[in-house]
């Protein structure tokens, strides 16, 4: 799973972990505002007698269904997250992260580990180098010892060419 992948799978997650988490909140709390709402009615009808309801009216009124209910709750949050991004200052933002990201970066520099680290990281920088320059040298004397041994090699091929009584030719063919 990639990292993007993961991500937004973890934010999805957590986010609907804690959506469900306050609307059931929310749904308590709403049933305990009717029960006291309740309670305080049976109480006040004891001391003074209850008015009358008013007479219905002609139209019935029916409550949207709970597919309804949860289509709409969640269209209010997406737009309130969507109203939220559109008003955030990401320059901002941007900038406070820089400068936090700033902040730790040169106390790690500053820290002992930090020295300890760019120390380690200047001496490996040395033995690369040395260890190059060795390797360098190396190649150089190969190609040298090279060169003698086809200089020595092109001699030879001259000089039985030359014993041989016929004029030096670049290539020969057997």
């Amino acid at each position: 799973m990639g990292f993007t992948t993961g991500f937004l799978g973890g934010m999805t997650l957590t986010y609907s972990v804690l959506y469900l988490g306050l609307y059931m909140h929310r749904a308590n709390r709403n049933v305990q505002k009717t029960l006291l709402s309740q309670q305080t009615y049976v109480i006040n009808t004891i001391v003074e007698p209850p008015t009358p309801l008013p007479d219905p009216p002609a139209y019935e009124v029916r409550k949207a269904g709970l597919a309804e209910e949860l289509k709409d709750r969640w269209n209010r949050e997406v737009e309130k997250l969507v109203k939220n991004v559109q008003e955030t200052d990401w320059s901002a933002k941007r900038q406070l992260y820089e400068d936090k990201l700033a902040t730790a970066w040169n106390s790690i520099r500053e820290s002992d580990f930090g020295k300890q680290v760019e120390g380690n990281v200047k001496e490996i920088q040395k033995d690369v180098k040395d260890k190059a320059k060795d390797l360098e040298q190396k190649v150089r004397d190969g190609v040298k010892s090279g060169e003698d041994k086809l200089s020595s090699v092109v001699d030879d091929a001259s000089g039985k060419a030359k014993e041989a009584g016929r004029p030096k030719r670049l290539l020969e063919i057997n």
